[in-house]
């Protein structure tokens, strides 16, 4: 059951992100497990039955495809999904608590299928569906798309290249408690029309084709 993260997981996701490396990670990562993952695996656990598996991010990164990044996270977090594909994500960081859900990223098929709908119908409900909330348009072309004109009455939605909404609140004292469960919780929920609209009209990433195996 969640009940919190205690004051040391904020504290050591800062000290993580000033020094980086594997001495401090071998000094402190008994820290991680207790303060900062063991809470998470927690709050994982108990939106499971409502949402669905939800799997705990790794403490160490992947660097196969980043070799400059950082080897340690400096947060941490959890991604749901929805029967049609949508991530819904927690993140915990030094300075604040995050939910995101949606589409970082569409792959063609994915953008293909947004844009078709945007322009029919369907279209005319997304609208509705965004209004209070913070829409994340960090992957948002600068001009219209091609073969759309700068003035169409939904150029603000084909811009986007995915779409997700996002909830952020800063860390305090509320973290030690059940609270931030209840707001990851009312979070989702009040996402959920959305999630329904994309996994009805967007749906899952298009499958990636296996590489062909070199001839003997």
């Amino acid at each position: 059951m969640f009940t919190g993260w205690p004051s040391d997981a904020t504290a050591f996701l800062t000290e993580i992100d000033a020094d980086n490396t594997r001495e401090f990670w071998e000094a402190h990562g008994h820290r991680h497990a207790t303060a900062v993952q063991g809470p998470m695996r927690a709050l994982a656990a108990d939106l499971e039955p409502e949402f669905g598996p939800v799997r705990v991010l790794r403490a160490h990164r992947n660097r196969r495809f980043r070799p400059t990044a950082p080897p340690y996270r400096t947060d941490t977090g959890g991604v749901g999904s929805s029967p049609g594909g949508a991530a819904l994500t927690v993140v915990l960081s030094a300075t604040s608590l995050t939910t995101a859900v949606g589409h970082w990223m569409f792959d063609p098929g994915q953008l293909r299928r947004y844009r078709v709908a945007v322009l029919e119908a369907a279209g005319e409900q997304l609208p509705a569906l965004l209004d209070g909330h913070c829409v994340d348009r960090r992957r948002s072309l600068r001009g219209a798309p091609r073969g759309f004109r700068g003035d169409h009455v939904r150029i603000d939605l084909l811009k986007l290249l995915g779409l997700q909404v996002t909830t952020a609140r800063a860390v305090g004292p509320w973290l030690a408690t059940a609270e931030p469960l209840e707001w990851v919780r009312a979070a989702w929920r009040t996402a959920m029309p959305l999630v329904a609209w994309l996994d009805t009209h967007v749906g899952p990433a298009d499958p990636v084709p296996p590489r062909p195996r070199p001839a003997p």
